[in-house]
């Protein structure tokens, strides 16, 4: 489970990448240091429409619809590239991604943990080599666990790189070698794919918040005391 989310653009949600928007939980930066249970609801309808009404704006403008053949080539040469005999089953890998993050990437973890996680990760990403996809008069489940493995791998390694890089307890982030809040790290951690396909981590310092919001921060008024009241 990754409390991140894409970087969007405050108005139209845009992700940088031309024509893609995004709307809802993907949308990171709404919950600070934890998450606010039942907000996705809000987030869908209220950054849904940004991103809707952004994404109208932007078709009527469109006079026509370019088609990049370098990127349809590409997109066909990856699932080319899966689809071939092996001796290892995407379902297995699955289930063992998900013990890997649940022993090394849980609620609470530390250094080591997170370090022997990546490790293993590692040695799961080279096995997916030889994974065994077929197409046949069934369908194409090979091929779409296959994706869903190496998409997998990719969020599973970079919440283990964040989580490692945020050297603190904060929020829902917490780290059992590093209990405190650490006032250095009041920045965003992003993640981005390099050219090398390697995934690569930087800071972003946090702007301080506009003078209409922290009006409302200031104004809010503190719970001293949570008895009586349901919790999620």
């Amino acid at each position: 489970y990754s409390m991140g989310g894409l970087a969007v653009s405050p108005d139209e949600h845009w992700t940088g990448v031309e024509g893609l928007y995004g709307a809802g939980e993907v949308t990171g930066g709404l919950h600070g240091g934890n998450r606010l249970g039942g907000n996705s609801l809000a987030e869908i309808l209220s950054f849904g429409k940004r991103a809707g009404l952004a994404a109208i704006d932007r078709s009527k403008k469109l006079t026509a619809q370019p088609r990049s053949q370098a990127a349809i080539q590409d997109a066909h040469d990856k699932i080319d590239s899966f689809i071939k005999k092996g001796d290892e089953i995407a379902r297995p890998l699955q289930f063992a991604l998900r013990n890997i993050m649940w022993e090394h990437g849980g609620v609470v973890r530390d250094q080591n943990q997170m370090k022997t996680g990546l490790e293993k990760l590692a040695i799961l990403k080279d096995t997916t080599k030889d994974l065994d996809v077929r197409l046949d008069s069934e369908g194409c489940e090979d091929l779409m666990h296959a994706f869903d493995l190496e998409a997998s791998i990719m969020s599973a390694e970079a919440t283990l790189l964040c989580a490692l890089e945020r050297r603190e307890s904060r929020g829902a982030h917490q780290r059992s070698d590093l209990p405190e809040i650490n006032d250095s790290e009041k920045v965003n951690y992003r993640v981005t794919l390099n050219e090398n396909n390697k995934l690569e981590i930087s800071r972003r310092v946090i702007e301080p918040l506009c003078e209409e919001l922290q009006k409302i921060v200031d104004n809010t008024v503190k719970i001293n005391s949570f008895e009586g009241k349901l919790l999620e």
